[in-house]
């Protein structure tokens, strides 16, 4: 059964905190290492050239974002030919809650941009074969003004700000890229992996046997005996131990009651939370919440 484009897109997430403001002088450039991330750059001033692998070099200019989706090593330049440097947030994949100023080189600024680096989750645990290394898209065309939002560098969470306004760039470059758009003529998983994303993402929702054998297009034994062979579990365990993991940070983080707390994690009736939590933990939520190592 085929992903929807859609569905697809929704189930994909960035995350990440390593963000950055660089102001590149006459003469710099960024030098980026491969990694197991997307890397993000929006040029806010001037014009640069973007070099990655054997592919052509890509000129950018103010609006203009890159997204190399693949993670491969690529330099920044405002000239060919200029010197490069590491930059460590971004190689390392540094947290931080605002974004770091960096400035390369001496002299007059040739250029600006907000640079970042995101782990990327996929539907199935793993990009569709054939994606593009790099995907352009200017950030006027969304109704994106990227140079606003070097104001808000200052701000607790303007990290967290960024990578969403990073997804939706990512998602409308997906949307529009040609290639993109034909990988969705085939299957882009196997539905037990499909499934245990479903599980995951939407752990909240009133999922039975039935109906995520009937969301993945197979039939609930096969797909039961199916997904226990293949994840260890049945389908309703994996379903538990994904809303015990939220239960447990909800109980340790915040003063909600046990029944809100039920609520959020998908269940309808408090008491039947309860006894799953128990079974879960081997204690009730209140003695939970009573033990220091609940804190």
């Amino acid at each position: 059964m085929n992903w929807s484009l859609s569905e697809f897109l929704n189930l994909v997430e960035l995350r990440g905190q390593s963000w950055c403001h660089v102001a590149l002088a006459r003469g710099c450039g960024i030098g980026v290492a491969h990694g197991d991330a997307l890397f993000f750059h929006a040029v806010i001033e001037g014009s640069v050239r973007l070099a990655h692998g054997d592919g052509p070099i890509v000129h950018l200019g103010a609006g203009d974002v890159a997204m190399v989706v693949t993670g491969d090593a690529h330099a920044i330049r405002s000239h060919q030919g200029e010197t490069t440097t590491a930059i460590d947030l971004i190689d390392t994949g540094s947290q931080s809650d605002t974004p770091t100023t960096i400035r390369l080189g001496e002299g007059d600024i040739a250029s600006r941009l907000v640079s970042g680096r995101m782990t990327m989750r996929w539907p199935g645990g793993a990009p569709p074969g054939r994606i593009p290394q790099l995907m352009i898209v200017r950030a006027g065309d969304v109704g994106v003004d990227f140079a606003k939002f070097v104001d808000i560098g200052a701000q607790p969470g303007a990290s967290a700000v960024l990578t969403q306004l990073a997804t939706l760039l990512f998602v409308n470059a997906f949307v529009r890229n040609p290639r993109c758009q034909a990988l969705f003529r085939f299957n882009l998983g196997d539905p037990i992996a499909r499934a245990h994303v479903l599980i995951q993402k939407h752990s909240r929702r009133p999922w039975t046997v039935e109906t995520l054998a009937g969301k993945v297009g197979m039939g609930r034994s096969n797909f039961a005996a199916r997904f226990a062979a293949e994840i260890g579990k049945t389908p309703i365990d994996a379903l538990t131990d994904e809303r015990m993991k939220h239960a447990e940070i909800l109980m340790g983080r915040s003063d909600l009651k046990i029944a809100e707390v039920s609520e959020q994690v998908g269940y309808r009736s408090e008491a039947a939370f309860i006894r799953r939590f128990t079974r879960h933990f081997g204690m009730t939520p209140g003695k939970w919440r009573r033990q220091p190592a609940g804190k």
